[in-house]
């Protein structure tokens, strides 16, 4: 490895602290040892090292990280090499504002300081630390999908490292079928190296926060919810999140708000209006006009600093506000959370206007889930080994009841989400109908499975 006389550096187990840091991850559980990690100065380093890597016996296997925020092990290798992204994060906003051009190893955050001194928006992650590769290439729900829709499809063209070494240029016109393919199937056909977004005026200042009630009025504050969102406009959306809180860890309903174009706090006062001065009381309130996405996206920093770092996810849809499903998780959540160590666990129902998302069909993209739905985040968190296993059989279940009840309330199937998925999943319930297509395309620019980490696309 040495001998490629990178531009970059090549970490192994001899280089100590700085090697061990790199493989560390937002989660405790997506660590893995691999064997090397290269941190590519240019993209031209990238090409030697899948040589590298496909010339051994065996081949060693690929992992590319980014944020390194995904609680699988997508991004990290046992015995193989990861290629850490990192330092390629430069972001570029055109002269005439209308498009933003991010390199792979980006973070949400590096792109929000760009459109920040633009005073432009994109359609991005609601957390700074998210990586913008794995966010865009799983979907790409964000605060500004309610009114500019997911992020995949705010894409103009991509930059991809395939697995022969080739450095391609993808947008309609270029690869198209390429292009279709990284438009919410995954990291299974090349390295995202590059991309180009559309932007737009900013919509700050935005509104955000949070609003708490007691779990004892759940059925009440749904009541709430339902009324909220037969007014709802692409403009706001709230996540409902349950999670203990206060001294006592008393299961609670937190809303979480997210209202633009705020300018002197009418719009927000109307829009939560409901929810603080309805006939059900919040415990605890507080709300704030933020000046940028910017520091929207830094809203959490102190709630995950002190979270549990043994986590893991794992999301589905749902094509409605379905109160009776809504409830059978609440009761499921509350039992398993009456365990000290998996207290900190918690679910997230996001109410998205999905108007501007259906606008697109459901073959255009990779991203098969193009009809009226929400997404639904099931989490688990936990300081002590012993119960990951607890964890996983949680989430595992809680996720695979929503989408069996979504499915009989809707007499629709939604399978599972990819930017929550853990990997296990079968294909053909996070692809949906499009898998066929997508194994095309994974034959034509990977067919020898370079790129294997993630939910399976086999070539043909």
């Amino acid at each position: 490895m040495e001998s490629l006389k990178l531009q970059g550096r090549i970490l192994t187990s001899a280089d100590g602290e700085d090697f061990e840091k790199a493989l560390q991850r937002n989660s405790a559980l997506s660590v893995l040892p691999a064997k090397y990690v290269v941190q590519p100065a240019t993209y031209s380093d990238i090409p030697p090292v899948l040589a590298f890597a496909t010339s051994q016996k065996p081949p060693l296997e690929i992992a590319v990280k980014c944020g390194g925020i995904h609680t699988s092990t997508w991004s990290s290798t046992n015995g193989g090499i990861v290629i850490d992204m990192t330092s390629l994060h430069a972001v570029n906003v055109s002269e005439d504002k209308q498009s933003v051009t991010v390199q792979g190893g980006a973070v949400w955050g590096n792109v929000y300081e760009e459109c920040k001194k633009a005073g432009i928006d994109v359609v991005g992650s609601p957390l700074w630390f998210v990586g913008v590769s794995g966010f865009l290439l799983g979907g790409g729900y964000g605060p500004l999908s309610g009114e500019r829709g997911l992020a995949v499809d705010n894409i103009i063209s991509a930059k991809v490292i395939l697995a022969d070494g080739r450095i391609v240029q993808t947008s309609a016109t270029e690869e198209p079928d390429l292009f279709w393919a990284i438009r919410g199937g995954g990291g299974r056909f090349g390295i995202l190296a590059e991309v180009q977004l559309k932007a737009f005026p900013s919509v700050a200042p935005i509104t955000s926060g949070v609003i708490v009630y007691p779990g004892t009025e759940i059925v009440n504050v749904l009541k709430l919810i339902k009324e909220w969102s037969a007014t709802q406009s692409g403009k706001e959306k709230i996540s409902i999140s349950f999670a203990r809180s206060g001294p006592q860890s008393q299961p609670s309903i937190m809303i979480l708000p997210w209202v633009s174009e705020d300018h002197d706090g009418t719009r927000s006062a109307t829009v939560l209006a409901p929810f603080k001065e309805g006939p059900v009381k919040p415990v605890f309130e507080k709300t704030h006009a933020s000046p940028d996405m910017l520091a929207v996206s830094h809203g959490a920093d102190a709630s995950f600093a002190s979270a549990p770092k043994r986590f893991s996810i794992r999301g589905a849809f749902v094509a409605d506000f379905y109160e009776e499903l809504i409830l059978e998780v609440w009761d499921r959540w509350v039992k398993f959370t009456e365990n000290p160590d998996v207290k900190a666990s918690g679910v997230m129902w996001d109410l998205t206007k999905s108007d501007k998302i259906c606008e697109v069909k459901s073959t255009d993209t990779a991203m098969p889930i193009r009809e009226r739905n929400y997404w639904v985040g099931v989490q688990g968190r936990t300081n002590n080994p012993e119960a990951d296993a607890a964890i996983k059989e949680f989430l595992s279940s809680t996720i695979t009841f929503i989408r069996e009840k979504n499915a009989a309330l809707s007499g629709k199937d939604y399978g599972f989400w990819m930017n929550m998925s853990e990997g296990d999943e079968k294909p053909e319930d996070v692809y949906g109908a499009n898998l066929p297509r997508l194994r095309e395309v994974k034959t034509k620019y990977d067919p020898r499975n370079i790129f294997s980490k993630g939910v399976p696309i086999l070539p043909l």
